[in-house]
């Protein structure tokens, strides 16, 4: 009996002391495999324009003649009665607007999106003028440690290394060779990776954001801190470790 309880005395230690071990790159976020594969840069690593996706908030403003009369319409969108309005665009890439119906809108430019409404309210209205914007273009951003930031993209047209500046650059703990750009439904999102450490690869920065990318800097692995701590630990939990048996064989 009181082997068994000098057992269960032991197991309890060893679950209480455990938890208190470091392991290296606990905080370390988004971690992938190796030889994980990561997505291709599109149109040879350049967006050219803002592309339109899926829970983007658009405004939308129409005129007639041109845009010399403002089109007013009294239902739907939170701008009801007044010539702005404002759409969600749906999980399947969808926009539905009074009078116009319902057609698809993500993955086009908005120039091609103030276009394509252009057209059909040309079949009620003479010389429609379109002016559209995204009220919700903004990015993650996560670096080493604790800091993370939304940040705001001021044009549709605004670019990693913008966004990089806009938040105060990398930081030292920061690795500007593991740049991740997490982008679309998170349930099966595509991944690329940017290497920022050298002047070749600039044309990389020139990735277009879009509303909603997650931008993560892996850390600086500093292995001999990190291992230090670890032996430490370690350390602590054999002595305790030993501490307890020695007092269980001396019961």
């Amino acid at each position: 009996m009181m082997r068994i309880i000098k057992v269960v005395l032991f197991v309890l230690t060893l679950v209480l002391v455990l938890p208190s071990c470091n392991t290296l790159n606990r905080s370390r976020m988004l971690k992938t495999p190796r030889g994980y594969q990561y997505a291709r840069f599109p149109d040879s690593t350049v967006n050219k324009t803002y592309q339109i996706s899926k829970d983007d908030v658009l405004s939308l403003r129409m005129y007639s003649n041109d845009g010399f009369k403002p089109i007013r319409i009294g239902v739907e969108g939170s701008g009801a009665g007044t010539a702005s309005l404002s759409y969600k665009v749906q999980s399947n890439g969808n926009v539905k607007i009074p009078i116009l119906g319902e057609f698809k809108i993500s993955g086009i430019s908005l120039k091609e999106a103030e276009l394509l409404i252009e057209k059909r309210l040309a079949q009620y209205y003479k010389d429609p003028f379109v002016i559209l914007e995204v009220l919700n273009k903004r990015v993650y951003l996560f670096t080493s440690g604790s800091n993370a930031q939304v940040v705001n993209l001021p044009n549709d047209n605004t670019t990693l290394f913008e966004v990089l500046a806009q938040a105060g650059g990398i930081t030292g703990v920061g690795n500007a060779k593991r740049i991740k750009i997490i982008r679309g439904d998170l349930r099966d999102p595509v991944v690329y990776l940017i290497d920022l450490s050298k002047v070749e690869s600039l044309p990389s920065s020139d990735l277009i954001m879009q509303a909603n990318d997650i931008i993560y800097i892996d850390p600086v692995i500093n292995f001999a801190k990190n291992i230090t701590g670890d032996i430490a630990s370690i350390l602590s939990l054999v002595s305790s470790i030993l501490l307890v048996f020695n007092l269980i064989n001396q019961a």
